[in-house]
């Protein structure tokens, strides 16, 4: 069930840092800022469901074995960073991407740099963008701590 754990919780970071290190920069890269705000919109979703999905099997995998450990604090803490994870990428899922998505539709078309610079809007939107990125970053770190406590339980036991 360890293994479980440590599988998906590395597949869940794998697919974020693939999303915030290659997908979106090469999108705003490659696309115009537009087309790429568009791509990103309509990835962010899918992105946060299969956090979701990933999270979910790794609370199976603690779970599964909540009876095999003792009830100490370190057999306690995946538990807790996995729920957390969950936590925040539901929030992002349900709350934040609603008002991003809101705030990205209100914008101009053909917004140029110095509208945006003004733009209430756009100040908003750039908060609720930090904020997000400040919570895929928490998600990222308990994930890396999930699969270190659980890679040295594994070791020990």
């Amino acid at each position: 069930m360890r293994q479980l754990t440590i599988i998906a919780t590395s597949l869940w970071l794998g697919a974020m840092g693939f999303f915030a290190f290659v997908a979106a920069p090469v999108a705003f890269g490659v696309l115009g800022r537009e087309s790429a705000g568009r791509l990103i919109a309509a990835v962010m979703p899918r992105y946060h469901w299969i956090g979701l999905a990933l999270g979910i099997l790794a609370l199976c995998g603690i779970i599964g074995r909540w009876g095999r450990g003792g009830g100490g604090l370190l057999d306690r803490l995946p538990l807790i960073l996995v729920g957390l994870m969950l936590a925040l990428t539901a929030y992002s899922l349900f709350v934040l991407l609603p008002q991003v998505d809101a705030l990205r539709l209100a914008l101009p078309p053909g917004r140029s740099a110095e509208a945006l610079a003004v733009s209430p809007d756009a100040a908003r939107f750039a908060r609720l963008h930090m904020v997000s990125t400040g919570l895929g970053l928490a998600v990222m770190a308990a994930g890396i701590c999930v699969v270190i406590l659980e890679a040295v339980r594994r070791a020990e036991g």
